[in-house]
Parts: structure tokens; sequence; C-alpha cells
């Protein structure tokens, strides 16, 4: 029972932190006759069973049956001191990076993170 209770509370922890936004897209209804040849996103055609990230920091994938899911799960800098830093969200890498107000050159530091 000891063990149970672990478990419940070890994954409500593990739900809680992980904060990661999704979302599923069905496969379009087809007339008869045509087959469905992968997922469409962001006006591209995706094999069946592959994965990618997109532009916009998802991660997506193209399930067997069609349908499309995309997550996205960016950290965002908390606990800093403002007044000594800044941080802007590097699109390249998908995330944020805290840069000092008087060097950009130094990193910053952060204590913790939200997202």
């Amino acid at each position: 029972m000891k063990y149970l209770v672990d478990l419940i509370l070890s994954a409500c922890i593990f739900i809680t932190l992980c904060n990661a936004s999704c979302m599923y897209t069905e496969p379009p209804e087809l007339k008869e006759g045509l087959t469905l040849k992968g997922c469409e996103r962001n006006g591209k055609l995706h094999n069946f069973g592959t994965e990618w990230k997109d532009e916009d920091c998802y991660e997506c994938q193209c399930l067997q049956n069609g349908s499309l899911k995309c997550c996205i799960n960016i950290e965002k800098p908390s606990n800093y001191d403002p007044e000594r830093c800044f941080f802007e969200f590097d699109k390249k890498a998908c995330k944020y990076k805290l840069i000092p107000n008087e060097d950009p050159e130094k990193q910053c530091l952060s204590y913790s993170v939200v997202g």
C-alpha cells in the first residue's frame, strides 16, 4: 500500500511539472476512392510514423491512422533578478536565454523555469 501512495504522489508531481501543450488533429474525411498519403502541417506533407520539429517549435508526430499530434514545451526563466537580466526567445534553439543587462556576452542565472 505504501508503494501505491508513493506512485500516486510521484505521478501527481510529474504531471504538475510537465506543462506541455498538445493539440491533436484527426485525419480529414476523404472522398470515395482517395487514400490518405500522410499528415499535412503548415503546407508540408509528412509520412506516416514520422516525427519532426516545425518552425514554430512544435514537436509533431504523424500517427499511422493519419492523426497529427503536435506538442510544445518551452521553459520560460523565472526567479531571476530583472534589474540585472532580461530574457529573449531564441527561435532557432526553441528556448529562452537570460541575458545580463550590462554585458550580453555573460550568462545570467535563473533558479527555476516555468513551462
